[in-house]
């Protein structure tokens, strides 16, 4: 059971929050490797980076994406998903889940830039 009988489980789960948002926007260039070795990933001025040769390039355009205005996004979902994975989680488990609430903030972030054309049409 989570801790909440007191104001220190709100802390935890502040704190887990904070985590979750800085996390989550460091592991996004990872993540935008990760989907270009999967599928492909819209590199800004470029086109799309695919396979292991173009993961290094997803990553370093995805930090175009973040300066762009995508960092308070992913910081306000992994912000949520820290929160959430803190205030549910058991005695000694949190990090772990807020850590992994983190990573699938950042990979989400990287499949819905991957997939974003089919929404919305060629970029």
């Amino acid at each position: 059971m989570p801790d909440t009988s007191s104001t220190g489980g709100n802390a935890v789960a502040l704190k887990a929050a904070i985590a979750g948002a800085v996390a989550a926007v460091v592991m996004v260039p990872l993540a935008a490797a990760i989907v270009a070795v999967v599928y492909r990933f819209p590199v800004p001025l470029a086109g799309y980076a695919h396979g292991f040769g173009g993961a290094g390039s997803a990553a370093l355009g995805s930090l175009f994406y973040l300066v762009l205005g995508g960092a308070p996004v992913v910081a306000i979902l992994g912000a949520a998903g820290g929160f959430v994975a803190a205030r549910s989680a058991r005695r000694g488990t949190g990090r772990v889940r807020v850590l992994v609430a983190a990573a699938v903030v950042a990979l989400l972030a990287a499949i819905t830039l991957a997939v974003l054309e089919f929404f919305i049409g060629p970029w």
